[in-house]
């Protein structure tokens, strides 16, 4: 449990918000632009507003209402009966259905008076009651109650929890599972007071992941913990990678989503994640691995033990967004590790500036990229984080910046591979460090670490919590499903308390 900040819609939530509240495949959320914290684009403080974004949401309003009330079908979504230009009842029935949807709670009084308010000012103008009911719909997606999900303390002097509303639990469980607003079923349950039971969270928990909707763990939640996001906007030498293609970028992206899928709907071990010997391959793909070509178009789930690979660590994904444009880096991807999968976070410290490596004068003889950054462990000041560091990323150096696998540098000399944990253990490949970093009781603890971060929209600042869904979720099978399900049932989730100067 804790405070939150009122949480503004992130850009894709928005967009998926609008498409199950308005029916509507138009989206403005990249036009936004983007905050992010934590790791992640969701996080409500990093949320922030300010007048160039209040035009833009005004804007979007205005043609997706118009857009709406063009569309017979999509319109009806909104207009159930039909509207009269003396009888008002139709315009506040439609007032209430739309707006309980769109605020994700039905309206207060004052709240329909207002927006009947709007309606009937429009008609007052010259407006039809349809061109009146798209004022009212422009209003509605410009509101700050449609824009943020607020969730209300009824003593804002009691630090004292207090469980969520039913309808502000099903936002969190919606936005946590769907990266969009409630749908009927999730309303009806927060109308009754049914959601307020765990057991019946839980059940919403499997329902929810049968729903296509879910695949925004996948794509949202997934893609920006894991990096597959970030692929995108990787450069990759042309020069030294000609290989490296649009077509091998966008395959190296759907196969960390394929893989962080099985383990998401197949119910497979987390603690299997950084070792399982499978990939999902296309022809690109299997070419690049050097495996055989899969049979027929699209992807192929293969395993194959006689290669080096294996694990999130061993896909061609992974292994260039953590690399240089031209080589491999072991010190971004021992970084990056360390903070996705153990929640180390290493920051510079105050005041001290990093020299980059230094490039070879002509005629030096040539170095491997452990002896470049041996420079970084000798000084005093930079030691400390690269002694975490460079082992993590030196045990995965026979991959190279595309994640080919290779055996010696492309200059001939050979490549050291071996080293060193804090933990005092030896690690010389990715299958000796997957299987250090899976046995670390960091893993499993950051992993819902993770989760909790993205599901709530705030940063996790108790470790006790943590502790407890950790210890829940290890009771039994520790799988994504199960993580979820402790995640959200946890009080941290279920209730929240007010912030108090």
């Amino acid at each position: 449990m804790g405070t939150k900040a009122i949480h503004r819609l992130g850009n894709i939530e928005y967009d998926n918000t609008i498409r199950d509240l308005l029916g509507t495949t138009q989206t403005f959320g990249s036009t936004f632009g983007s905050e992010e914290a934590d790791g992640f684009d969701n996080i409500a403080e990093a949320l922030t507003m300010s007048p160039r974004l209040v035009e833009s949401y005004f804007s979007a309003a205005r043609d997706l209402s118009a857009a709406v009330f063009a569309d017979a079908k999509l319109r009806t979504r909104i207009l159930t009966c039909t509207l009269d230009a003396t009888d008002a009842t139709c315009a506040r029935t439609a007032i209430s259905n739309f707006g309980k949807r769109a605020f994700r709670r039905p309206l207060e009084a004052a709240e329909e008076q207002w927006l009947l308010g709007k309606y009937e000012a429009a008609k007052a103008l010259g407006e039809t009651p349809t061109g009146a009911m798209q004022h009212v719909v422009h209003v509605v997606l410009s509101a700050p109650q449609f824009l943020y999900r607020v969730e209300f303390d009824s003593d804002l002097k009691s630090a004292a929890a207090h469980p969520l509303s039913g309808y502000e639990l099903a936002s969190r469980l919606s936005y946590a599972m769907w990266s969009s607003m409630p749908d009927d079923t999730l309303f009806a349950l927060a109308a009754s007071g049914e959601l307020a039971n765990e057991t019946a969270i839980r059940a919403q928990v499997d329902r929810m992941l049968d729903d296509p909707r879910s695949e925004m763990l996948v794509k949202n939640f997934a893609a920006q913990w894991l990096g597959i996001r970030h692929l995108t906007d990787h450069a990759v030498s042309a020069t030294v990678y000609p290989g490296w293609t649009p077509a091998l970028l966008k395959s190296s992206q759907q196969e960390m989503e394929l893989y962080f899928s099985e383990f998401l709907y197949k119910d497979l071990p987390f603690g299997d994640f950084l070792t399982a010997d499978f990939n999902f391959v296309d022809g690109a793909l299997a070419q690049h691995y050097g495996m055989s070509q899969p049979a027929g178009a699209g992807f192929s789930r293969v395993v194959d033990t006689t290669d080096q690979r294996q694990g999130l660590l061993g896909l061609a994904g992974f292994l260039t967004h953590t690399s240089r444009e031209t080589r491999s880096s072991p010190i971004i991807r021992g970084k990056w590790i360390l903070d996705a999968f153990v929640c180390l976070k290493l920051t510079l410290p105050p005041g001290l500036v990093v020299e980059p490596l230094p490039e070879p004068a002509e005629g030096d003889a040539p170095k491997t990229v452990r002896e470049l950054i041996a420079t970084h462990r000798a000084s005093v000041a930079c030691a400390g984080c690269h002694n975490l560091i460079d082992p993590i990323g030196l045990a995965l150096e026979n991959f190279d910046g595309v994640g080919r696998y290779r055996t010696a540098y492309e200059n001939g000399l050979p490549i050291d591979t071996s080293g060193v944990l804090p933990s005092g253990a030896q690690v010389n490949s990715l299958g000796s460090l997957a299987s250090e970093l899976t046995k670390d009781p960091r893993f499993l603890s950051c992993a819902a670490t993770k989760l909790n971060t993205y599901a709530l929209g705030r940063a996790i600042g108790d470790a006790e919590s943590i502790a407890e869904i950790v210890a829940k979720w290890t009771a039994g099978t520790p799988t994504l499903r199960n993580l979820i399900k402790e995640t959200v049932t946890h009080v941290t989730f279920t209730q929240r308390r007010a912030e108090i100067e």
